[in-house]
């Protein structure tokens, strides 16, 4: 990694990596975090941002990737995956 490259970056744009956005909403629903707001407030974001993320407007930092697997008693991987461009 290089001195100016940031580990908590976010992932730049077209990446091809989002939120799959269905494993998140069953995984999210079974928390009884059902609102967009709820979701944001247990991952520690604002709901615009959550918003975003899950339009696949914004990418996310490792740390927070891994602060809403850990949420959702899952993994990042199971949480994002590619998609075709």
């Amino acid at each position: 990694m290089e001195a100016t490259e940031k580990s908590d970056a976010p992932l730049p744009k077209g990446d091809g990596i989002r939120l799959r956005i269905e494993v998140y909403d069953a995984l999210a629903e079974k928390k009884g975090l059902t609102s967009v707001t709820s979701q944001a407030q247990r991952h520690g974001i604002g709901r615009p941002h959550m918003s975003l993320i899950r339009a696949g407007r914004k990418g996310v930092s490792l740390p927070l990737a891994m602060r809403m697997a850990n949420d959702l008693e899952t993994t990042v991987e199971a949480l994002f995956g590619r998609v075709a461009a």
